[in-house]
């Protein structure tokens, strides 16, 4: 005799108002409520749908990575961007500028921080950008060790993009603790075998 179909509960019972799927389990209210009056053949069917609406990605979720940031680096990173700033190629332009030194063009920080989401998801799944809103907040100097980091503030399975849609709010801030850039993202998140 087969073994009866076991329910996908993990006790985390919570409705969500967005999805009207149960956080834990990934069911509708219906399919929790019929669970116990189906057969083999319709939980199997309910367990399939729960599988496919999934999250991929969970709320809270961090990643993090420090840069450092040589004046090699930042003449390096503007002249392959073709940003001609004299601020990031010329030493005594910069430092008879009220900055004082090179300063890294604002592309640097931002295109770190957009990489640290794409390494970070394609470990797992597969990241697609859709959106960043980038505030440039302090200059970024020579020889700045910034600390960058992304935290997952909201994130649902959105059938028609065939992911989770997330939203995320990053930051980077040099060695001093200073906040040289603030961010927001929102991406696609899409499990390596593609669901039907």
């Amino acid at each position: 005799m087969a073994e009866a179909v076991a329910s996908p509960c993990i006790d985390v019972c919570k409705m969500n108002p967005r999805t009207e799927l149960c956080d834990g389990c990934s069911r509708t209210i219906d399919e929790i409520a019929g669970w116990s009056s189906f057969d083999d053949t319709q939980k199997r069917a309910v367990l399939g749908l729960a599988s496919r609406r999934a999250r991929v990605v969970r709320v809270g979720e961090r990643m993090e990575a420090t840069l450092e940031l040589p004046p090699d680096s930042i003449k390096s990173f503007a002249t392959l961007v073709n940003d001609r700033n004299p601020l990031h190629h010329d030493d005594a332009y910069a430092e008879a500028s009220r900055f004082g030194s090179l300063i890294a063009s604002g592309t640097q920080p931002t295109a770190h921080l957009m990489a640290i989401l794409a390494t970070h998801f394609s470990t797992y799944a597969q990241p697609l950008g859709l959106e960043f809103g980038i505030e440039l907040v302090r200059a970024v100097k020579a020889n700045d060790v910034l600390r960058m980091h992304w935290q997952v503030v909201e994130a649902h399975w959105k059938a028609s993009l065939n992911g989770d849609l997330v939203k995320l709010e990053g930051e980077a801030q040099n060695q001093f603790g200073e906040t040289v850039v603030k961010a927001t993202a929102t991406i696609v998140v899409m499990p390596r075998e593609a669901r039907e």
